[in-house]
């Protein structure tokens, strides 16, 4: 079968709209399973400082030994708040349309929601001036948020991700390169249903994208995402 008729396939397997919230619930679920055991390590401390707190209080109280724990304690609270808080944002729905959009701003967002996740990766970004273009920008936020998330979980620790943001012609360009193994051809890669990027791929073409696989310049995969410009 060619790939064109493999790719006739994901309105046929489910409804373009479920398509869209599968992909939310994948990203929130995969980015709280990577920040859960940071999670439980904050709240670990919260716990064990606040302890330490109460014995403290119970002696002769030492003011300078207390505010020290205390802030122990709330910075592993924020940081436990953070990760919680962007798990939830990327469970949101947002408002369905499109429009168009600021395709660097949205790429920024979804770099900043995955701040947590990438952090033990080097993230080269390569963003030039791009016009406007066409996409649902809550669908376009979370397929990025998708492709970084695959280039995450493929990418050794201190490994390289290379994001790149340019105009090419009548479209503006969003490249995603990571490190990681390849074990299947790029052109299996998108027809595997219900993967990330199987999702990915019907979520952008559902607002008029492309996205593409291809290997990359060294090593690991290259995604490309074009989006027509305004």
């Amino acid at each position: 079968m060619s790939s064109a008729g493999r790719w006739a396939a994901p309105e046929a397997v489910l409804p373009q709209s479920e398509v869209a919230e599968l992909q939310r619930h994948v990203n929130a679920g995969r980015l709280a399973a990577a920040v859960s055991h940071e999670v439980m390590s904050a709240l670990g401390v919260v716990q064990t400082e606040l302890g330490f707190l109460c014995d403290l209080m119970d002696g002769p109280l030492r003011l300078e030994q207390a505010r020290e724990v205390a802030d122990d304690a709330r910075a592993a609270m924020s940081r436990a708040v953070q990760r919680v808080a962007a798990v939830i944002s990327l469970a949101r729905a947002r408002p369905v349309g499109v429009a168009a959009v600021d395709v660097k701003e949205a790429l920024g967002a979804a770099l900043f929601e995955l701040d947590c996740r990438l952090s033990a990766h080097s993230v080269v970004r390569d963003f030039q001036s791009v016009p406007l273009a066409m996409a649902d920008r809550g669908g376009l936020l979370q397929t990025l948020v998708s492709l970084l998330l695959d280039a995450a979980d493929t990418t050794p620790v201190r490994g390289r991700i290379a994001v790149s943001l340019r105009a090419e012609g009548t479209q503006v360009l969003v490249t995603i390169e990571d490190q990681g193994p390849l074990p299947l051809a790029p052109d299996v890669v998108t027809e595997r249903i219900h993967t990330p990027v199987w999702i990915s791929r019907s979520v952008a073409h559902s607002f008029g994208g492309e996205l593409t696989v291809s290997y990359g310049p060294i090593s690991g995969r290259r995604v490309s995402l074009r989006l027509p410009a305004v």
